[in-house]
């Protein structure tokens, strides 16, 4: 299918990067006991809506087109923040180890305008937990991975609770991250192996002053 993307600015991408989990070595879990799927690169983002078209393999223009017009043009006025809630571990591939985001307003009302501009288009968006920002995709044969992998992140210190519990924050080398600006809206075509998705040259700039 395709996808939208809300991306953090390249130097937040660089800091989640550094602390996400990574596929272990450990005897009990070694490279080849674990699934060649499991703990593929990832790219941090928040997927804003996801499509189907009737033949992914040639999604052409018109395809892309519907995806960039359906962000709204109000939005290209500034980065939308997006605060980190808790970190969760959930049953499916692509949401093995999270971070629920906060529901703000602005996430709200721009996922929002998106799912109904491309409902216009005759395209049926969808965007399961929204909003969340995936760790790691681990499969489902390796399903005792996703709470290592969480854990790892609490034992280490990467990940901290906020005292009343109602946030997180990410230490990434000497600093931490309560979260991102999504300064960029990337469309993606995700298929095949994920570190084959392929990001098209496009991007919709959010901080632009123009």
């Amino acid at each position: 299918g395709l996808s939208l993307w809300l991306v953090p600015s390249p130097e937040q991408i660089n800091l989640i990067q550094s602390v996400l989990p990574k596929r272990p070595s450990h005897p009990l879990a070694s490279d080849h006991n674990l699934s060649p799927h499991s703990y593929p690169t990832i790219r941090p983002h928040i997927t804003l809506a996801s499509v189907s078209v009737p033949n992914d393999a040639l999604a052409g223009p018109s395809e892309w087109n519907a995806l960039f017009d359906a962000v709204p043009a109000h939005q290209h006025r500034g980065s939308v923040r997006a605060n980190f809630q808790s970190l969760v571990v959930d049953d499916h591939y692509f949401r093995s180890v999270l971070v629920d985001i906060q529901r703000t307003q602005d996430l709200v009302d721009l996922q929002s305008q998106i799912a109904t501009n491309l409902s216009r288009s005759g395209l049926e968006p969808r965007a399961p937990r929204f909003p969340h920002v995936s760790l790691c995709y681990i499969t489902d044969e390796d399903v005792y991975e996703r709470e290592r992998a969480a854990q790892m992140l609490r034992n280490t210190g990467i990940v901290t609770e906020s005292q009343d519990a109602q946030s997180i924050s990410l230490r990434c080398g000497v600093g931490s991250l309560s979260g991102f600006d999504g300064e960029e809206i990337w469309a993606v075509k995700c298929e095949g192996p994920v570190e084959t998705w392929e990001v098209h040259d496009r991007k919709v700039q959010l901080n632009s002053m123009w």
